[in-house]
């Protein structure tokens, strides 16, 4: 991604699609803060993405347990829910947001790329073999703490595959 755009302008692009899809999916008003060491603490979890084709690299998405407890609640408009049911939202909350990063990023890129099904795991999660281009921290409006990273492949800065074929 960093060749379509330069860094600053795509770290914007990227705090833009999330503020606006959390505030629009869940009702919460994500606030930027300083970059924290390690992302979000206590009981995180991820959700991430790997680009499959037109792109490399991995999105993810780190956050308090109580997070994806509280997208979950607004998206289902229950409290009544299931650990699964929590994973599968939170699953479905980062498909949305990879979507519209991708949507975003096509008028300048001009090729199709896309990413894989969505996994949900506990705790922080980093990808083998990539490394961190981009992080993103946040602070939700009840106190929960996200981190949204962007990792490229091997270091390579080049994240756009030649090879779009179907």
């Amino acid at each position: 991604m960093d060749r379509l755009m330069p860094r600053e302008k795509l770290r914007a692009m990227l705090d833009q699609v999330t503020r606006e899809i959390t505030r629009r999916e869940a009702g919460i008003r994500l606030t930027l803060t300083e970059p924290g060491e390690n992302g979000p603490v206590g009981d995180p979890c991820t959700v991430y993405i790997t680009f499959e084709r037109g792109m490399d690299g991995t999105l993810c998405l780190c956050a308090n347990g109580a997070m994806f407890v509280r997208i979950a609640r607004a998206v289902m408009d229950t409290d009544a829910l299931t650990p699964q049911d929590v994973a599968d939202v939170a699953k479905e909350y980062l498909n949305v947001l990879g979507g519209h990063v991708l949507r975003r990023l096509f008028p300048t890129a001009k090729r199709p790329a896309r990413f894989s099904v969505p996994v949900f795991c506990r705790g922080p999660y980093a990808p083998e073999g990539e490394r961190l281009s981009i992080a993103l921290d946040y602070a939700g409006d009840q106190a929960e703490q996200v981190r949204f990273s962007y990792y490229t492949p091997h270091g390579d800065e080049n994240t756009w595959k030649e090879d779009v074929s179907v």
